[in-house]
């Protein structure tokens, strides 16, 4: 973060009222702040939030104070007694203020900007779109999870002078948070990759969950383009009524970019045969969404095919990896809901059909009332497929278990209310000409199995 500006003006950009000490100045520089109280300031300021778990104004003690440049606090927090900073910008909500902040500096930039939102696939689309772009300028992404309220401020403050694209994720969990943060973001091109069974338990309905993620389209630059996954029967009445301004993507021959099994592109009828790193369909379907924003953006096929071959999956989302002892092992544990979970299994089982199959399934998170449903329908399903044997953790999955055991599967299954009920079971399935699939909502931490297994990877 290299903001090259002055207090003052950070001031106006948040609404904020300014207190200087004696000998401080209101055109000081406001170059860059933390939020972590216990980092050294070196001439920052500290911006004090206020998280689900720890409030930052609990820390605004001397010792904060000479540490850093200055402080942006909440009104009425400090006491007549507190110690004070040489320079104090109060405001009516810090993170309110922080969001203002980044509007403020998206506003400096004349680039093209992408917003990515969605069901499944946002953080893989994204990253696809970031290795597309880079094939012809530096580009400023999301860093990791720096997609919702609080981070996608700091993701559009990385925004740099040299920066030719803004590629950023946007998440949601309640119904208002993309209107929240894409008024932040202000995209010239909206992607939504689809519309599924995700945090049904802070949206009462599948409708409901749809409206938040279309509030996106409130914030799309006048001229901008709304990609669009013409596949998904959510997204026809926004293809109508976008017209010209909406590029589509899917399965679907009325599809923009249309893809098209093992491994084929079509971009206005023009083929591309790609090599790609990912899993299966879904890796295909993250695929075509990508070059369709790429070609939002107006890059080439070059580019599209270059950036698309030269990604690597992130950490954790359908990473393939080698075990010592020969087994493949797909971890895709960040996070899990109906329709991601089918994709992944899909994808999965097509992947590697010569093989054995071992299916290591947690709990799907924030389905609310409808959790037992989803995952006896998970259940049903599992039993129709060519497994040789499935593990499943967590109370949610209780429901899975209990449907799939009902089915009669003819492989192995087991469930417990933790994987250390079946984890040493499942150690005698690392083997060579086996394929195991581990995948759950990031709450479970489905990854640390693989510690207890004490995996080593080749």
């Amino acid at each position: 973060m290299n903001l090259k500006t002055q207090w003052s003006v950070v001031a106006a950009a948040v609404g904020g009222a300014l207190r200087l000490a004696e000998g401080a100045s209101s055109s000081d520089p406001f170059d860059s702040f933390s939020t972590d109280s216990r980092l050294p300031g070196n001439g920052k300021a500290f911006w004090a939030l206020k998280g689900a778990r720890h409030d930052a104004h609990s820390f605004l003690d001397a010792a904060l104070a000479r540490n850093f440049s200055g402080w942006v606090v909440e009104r009425g927090r400090l006491k007549p007694s507190s110690p004070r900073p040489p320079r104090l910008l109060e405001v009516p909500d810090t993170l309110k203020a922080l969001q203002a902040l980044a509007a403020w500096h998206r506003r400096r930039f004349e680039i093209p900007v992408v917003g990515v939102t969605g069901s499944n696939g946002k953080t893989t689309t994204k990253e696809m779109i970031k290795s597309i772009a880079l094939q012809v300028g530096p580009v400023c992404a999301s860093r990791a999870n720096w997609n919702n309220q609080f981070g996608l401020p700091f993701s559009v403050l990385e925004l740099l002078e040299e920066h030719r694209y803004g590629i950023f994720e946007l998440a949601d969990s309640h119904p208002g948070d993309i209107d929240e943060i894409a008024r932040v973001a202000r995209p010239d091109v909206a992607v939504i990759t689809n519309i599924g069974a995700d945090h049904l338990e802070f949206y009462s309905s599948a409708r409901d969950n749809f409206d938040a993620k279309a509030e996106i389209l409130k914030h799309l630059a006048a001229d901008g383009f709304a990609v669009l996954n013409a596949d998904d029967p959510w997204m026809q009445s926004l293809i109508v009524g976008l017209g010209a301004r909406a590029i589509t993507f899917g399965r679907s021959l009325t599809a923009r970019v249309r893809w098209e099994r093992p491994s084929f592109l079509y971009i206005d009828r023009t083929r591309l045969e790609l090599r790609l790193k990912g899993l299966g369909e879904i890796t295909l379907a993250n695929a075509a969404a990508a070059a369709a924003a790429a070609v939002a953006l107006g890059l080439d096929f070059d580019a599209i095919r270059k950036g698309l071959e030269s990604f690597t999956p992130p950490p954790m989302r359908l990473e393939r990896l080698q075990e010592a002892s020969g087994a493949r092992i797909v971890l895709d544990a960040y996070n899990a809901n109906p329709s991601s979970m089918h994709a992944a299994i899909t994808a999965f089982c097509e992947e590697y059909p010569d093989l054995k199959k071992t299916l290591v399934l947690g709990d799907m998170k924030e389905l609310g009332a409808s959790s037992a449903k989803f995952h006896g329908e998970l259940g049903r399903w599992l039993a129709t497929l060519p497994l040789d044997s499935v593990y499943l953790a967590g109370p949610e999955m209780k429901s899975a278990y209990a449907a799939l055991k009902n089915s009669k599967p003819s492989f192995r299954c087991f469930w417990g209310e933790t994987p250390e009920a079946w984890t040493d079971a499942l150690a005698k399935n690392l083997e060579a000409g086996r394929a195991l699939l581990f995948k759950a909502s990031r709450a479970m931490a489905f990854e640390t199995i693989l510690v207890k297994l004490r995996c080593s990877f080749t």
